[in-house]
């Protein structure tokens, strides 16, 4: 049984998914403008007007107050406006004589209503019958939907309002349903850093946060790191900043860089192979077993262990940073300092687990730090994320306190 999935309500955007899809744990976080413009409303002037004069009074207001607002309808008829207004306004439950149009007119800081009632007295439509402008003021959302759902729920809440196929405030719909095409088993992946969370905890050398690093062409797991901070070096100290998305991209470094060059010799992980704490001399080739599936590392698409020679083959064009578009699987809400390192490594995309309400920084819901830093516009970089919501039974211990 297959079911519509619609991502954003874009209508060229539809996903047929399984019923029993995985994807559908998936949750898409919405960006710190999304949520802003959910919330945010502006008041505004709206007056009633003969609907035969309408055009006549739209030029003339462009004189005085400034075109804006294009996200809403200017002019309504009086069956579509919101019953949450219907009363407010004094809509006539009968049709009366004349058709009456409402308009709306500018946001409440353009003008003040004085003035906007005396250039409307002056206008043929008022003029001619003596009618005083039943100037009103009502609540609008400042913000452009940015979806089709919204604007319906706006339409019915606020003002009847257009959905323009596109998203200013985040990723686009188009973006965000390629990128989840692409995703490569982020079930299997999410359970894998949930098992190395787990390792690293039991070990006694970190906290019990996992990381997975995927290449979405050849579907390799790159890297598949533990937290490690608690770990003690020769002189007895531990080190605050191996958290498991720091180790991951470490990994990734490595392995780019060649064998016989570690990026970070207290980090101390064999080169070619990305697993939780191996051994220097470990087998290049492992597999990381996920319920019962296979994943062969460090072989290239057609099956040669470390390409030509021997050798890795890294042949990624991507102006130097480590984790270019890579798919990044985390057990928990990456802390600030992870997030940062993620975005300038340039992710792709990232899925995390569980959420980390006091030291999370990539969701900007209420009851978090709302930071959203896998989207915002004044960063260089970008990414699409999803958090996996766990079954019932299936979460994973939060860790309130502590930077994942």
């Amino acid at each position: 049984m297959q079911i519509r999935l619609q991502f954003f309500d874009e209508e060229e955007e539809v996903l047929l998914l399984d019923k029993d899809s995985p994807l559908h744990n998936l949750v898409p976080l919405r960006t710190l403008q999304e949520i802003r413009a959910a919330i945010e409303t502006i008041d505004v002037f709206t007056v009633p007007i003969p609907s035969r004069s309408a055009n006549a009074v739209l030029s003339s207001l462009r004189a005085i107050v400034p075109t804006s607002l294009q996200h809403l309808r200017r002019l309504v008829k009086p069956c579509y406006i919101p019953d949450s207004l219907v009363d407010f306004l004094a809509i006539p439950s009968t049709p009366p004589e004349e058709n009456i149009l409402y308009l709306l007119v500018c946001p409440v800081t353009d003008i003040s209503e004085e003035n906007l009632s005396n250039f409307l007295r002056e206008l043929p439509a008022f003029s001619t019958t003596g009618t005083i402008p039943r100037i009103m003021t009502v609540a609008v959302p400042s913000s452009q939907p940015i979806s089709a759902a919204q604007a319906t729920e706006w339409s019915a809440k606020y003002w009847p309002a257009v959905y323009k196929r596109g998203n200013p405030y985040g990723p686009h719909p188009s973006i965000v349903s390629q990128t989840l095409r692409g995703l490569v088993d982020p079930e299997n992946h999410i359970l894998l850093a949930k098992r190395v969370a787990t390792e690293a905890a039991s070990s006694g050398e970190g906290l019990g946060f996992g990381a997975v690093i995927v290449d979405p062409q050849t579907g390799q797991i790159l890297a598949a790191a533990g937290d490690a901070r608690l770990r003690c070096n020769e002189k007895g100290w531990g080190n605050p900043l191996d958290h498991a998305a720091m180790r991951a991209i470490d990994m990734v470094a490595q392995r780019r860089l060649g064998r016989a060059q570690n990026v970070r010799p207290d980090n101390k992980v064999e080169v070619w192979n990305g697993i939780y704490l191996e051994d220097e001399g470990a087998s290049g080739k492992i597999v990381v077993k996920v319920n019962g599936n296979s994943n062969i590392k460090n072989e290239d698409k057609d099956g040669n262990a470390n390409g030509e020679n021997g050798k890795e083959v890294d042949d990624r064009k991507d102006d130097g940073y480590l984790c270019h578009n890579l798919q990044v699987y985390l057990s928990h809400e990456p802390c600030v300092m992870c997030s940062m390192a993620l975005l300038h490594s340039r992710v792709g995309s990232v899925v995390f687990g569980m959420r980390m309400t006091r030291t999370g920084a990539l969701s900007a819901e209420e009851g978090g730090r709302q930071m959203g830093l896998f989207w915002r516009p004044e960063l260089n970089w970008k990414f699409v994320c999803w958090q996996w919501k766990a079954s019932p039974g299936e979460e994973m211990e939060s860790h309130e306190n502590v930077d994942a």
